[in-house]
């Protein structure tokens, strides 16, 4: 059971992060109109998110390295959507390789249910 929750979890969270990244741009460019204490905000609160989907996928990697029930892959796209997406101007790609991977996480769930079945 904490492994499907850990699967659900990276899921949702390389799906909706990856989508808040591909237009994060858009969102920096909102709060820099709005002024300086919000730029810095927005800032912070998508450094967080690009170091979440980073560490989950980290996470995701050691966890299920022990049970065959998920390949490696969506972790290492987590991993490396996190990395990229902490390289200025190339949070849109990390975000791209990120929703990648936690829908491949989602997608796996059905694994979890034939197992405990």
């Amino acid at each position: 059971m904490k492994l499907k929750n850990l699967a659900v979890a990276n899921g949702i969270v390389g799906l909706v992060g990856g989508i808040v990244l591909l237009f994060g741009g858009w969102f920096i460019l909102g709060s820099a109109a709005a002024g300086a204490k919000s730029l810095g905000t927005m800032s912070m609160i998508f450094f967080v998110l690009k170091i979440a989907i980073f560490v989950l996928g980290i996470i995701g990697l050691v966890q299920f390295n022990k049970t065959p029930i998920l390949t490696k892959s969506p972790s290492v796209l987590l991993i490396v959507g996190g990395a990229i997406s902490v390289i200025p101007f190339m949070g849109w790609i990390g975000g791209i390789v990120a929703i990648i991977g936690g829908s491949m996480y989602l997608a796996g769930l059905k694994k979890f249910n034939s197992i405990i079945d």
